[in-house]
């Protein structure tokens, strides 16, 4: 006897939680040494450890390298749960290598999102030269005046625009 198919009906607050997208993280890695990730939806703590992963072979280059980060959604903001002793283990074993290869970090949130996170003091968590943006513009030129030129690094903005345009596009299309 065939098992019987019966439809479930959820109310709209929880059809939106089964059906919110996945995180989904691109990296552009076009611009190096400026590397620029664009992520979208919740994050799962697999998609954190990957993460973490694409961090350790751009750190194990040993290789000075730059950081954007775009959140495009509020929900790439969202930590799962138990990723915060993970990720205080990785800056733990990682801290010095940060230090020593990242030149900088801009990371790009939603405007609405701004005032919250901005509070965060990214600069003090990593030791790093770092500044929360509502805007991509603005991260590129605080990048270029505070990382890039001062080290004579090659920034070509319509490049790097394109590239994060680019970057956007593959996140969105996943």
């Amino acid at each position: 006897m065939p098992a019987a198919s019966v439809p479930v009906r959820f109310s709209a607050r929880l059809r939106s939680i089964f059906t919110k997208e996945l995180s989904m993280i691109h990296h552009e890695l076009s611009q190096w040494p400026l590397v620029i990730s664009v992520s979208a939806g919740l994050q799962t703590l697999e998609s954190m450890q990957a993460f973490t992963e694409d961090w350790n072979r751009w750190l194990d280059r040993g290789e000075p390298f730059v950081s954007l980060r775009v959140f495009a959604d509020a929900d790439a903001l969202v930590h799962p749960e138990g990723s915060a002793q993970s990720a205080k283990q990785w800056l733990q074993e990682r801290g010095a290598d940060i230090r020593r290869h990242m030149m900088g970090m801009a990371s790009v949130v939603p405007a609405d999102q701004y005032e919250k996170i901005r509070k965060m003091n990214v600069e003090k968590l990593f030791g790093v030269p770092a500044s929360t943006f509502a805007d991509s513009d603005d991260a590129l030129a605080w990048l270029g005046e505070r990382v890039m030129v001062p080290r004579g690094l090659p920034f070509d903005l319509a490049s790097v625009r394109s590239a994060i345009g680019a970057a956007r596009a593959a996140t969105a299309a996943a």
